[in-house]
């Protein structure tokens, strides 16, 4: 249970009032029926920087740690992608940097909004290594996918959701992940679709992915249950 937002051609100068408005739904971004308010359990930043991955992971409130989101981005100036997470979590005693998204494996980056409850029994379907005694269904269901033998991303992905929602228990499988060439986006939900909620949106040569409009300027479009977009040098293809 968290927000997702995703940006191409990232420039700190054009993004910076996105990226604060983002942060502050720690505060106040949608939670399901019966939930209290808050997106504060930890918080994670991958932005492609010169070739290679800069990951910023807390397991505390972004509300009293948004400048250490800011000030990276403000010194990089510009990059290709852009990855942020804030983290409501579905297990007890987990707010810690090591559970918080995006997680990273080679050149891959990856974050989820949702719960795979029974994600076990993906582990044995894991050959890269690295995963950890105390991973959880979101590490799981990354290696899952970057275990596929499969060299083209989306498809590796697609072929561990089609397993999950064949013989697993899920309340969503929303994911932003990236290769830092292209950044894809992917909605799919068991329940609860008006939080499970992912939307796209273009701005000059940048397509904006969030969990829910947080710029009314912005053209906002809801994307489709079980939607993977795939966006690559200012242009999207989904299917």
């Amino acid at each position: 249970m968290c927000r997702l937002l995703g940006i191409t051609n990232f420039n700190f100068v054009r993004h910076r009032q996105i990226v604060n408005h983002f942060c502050d739904l720690a505060r106040t971004g949608h939670v399901m029926a019966g939930d209290p308010p808050g997106h504060g359990d930890g918080w994670g930043m991958a932005f492609y920087l010169n070739g290679v991955w800069k990951v910023r992971k807390s397991g505390g409130n972004v509300l009293e740690e948004t400048d250490k989101i800011t000030s990276p981005l403000r010194r990089a100036g510009e990059c290709p992608v852009l990855i942020l997470h804030l983290r409501k979590s579905a297990w007890n005693d987990t707010s810690t940097s090591r559970h918080a998204h995006p997680f990273h494996y080679k050149n891959t980056v990856f974050a989820h909004n949702g719960t795979i409850y029974n994600y076990q029994g993906l582990i044995p379907g894991i050959t890269v290594p690295g995963l950890g005694e105390d991973a959880l269904d979101t590490e799981v269901f990354f290696l899952h996918v970057m275990s596929d033998p499969s060299f083209d991303l989306a498809r590796a992905f697609m072929n561990s959701v089609s397993l999950i929602r064949r013989d697993y228990t899920f309340s969503a499988l929303n994911c932003l992940f990236s290769d830092g060439k292209r950044l894809f986006a992917y909605r799919d939900y068991a329940r609860e679709p008006d939080y499970y909620s992912l939307f796209k949106a273009s701005s000059e040569s940048s397509c904006i992915v969030c969990s829910q409009p947080i710029m009314e300027d912005l053209p906002w479009k809801m994307m489709e249950k079980e939607e993977l977009l795939v966006v690559q040098e200012g242009s999207d293809d989904s299917t």
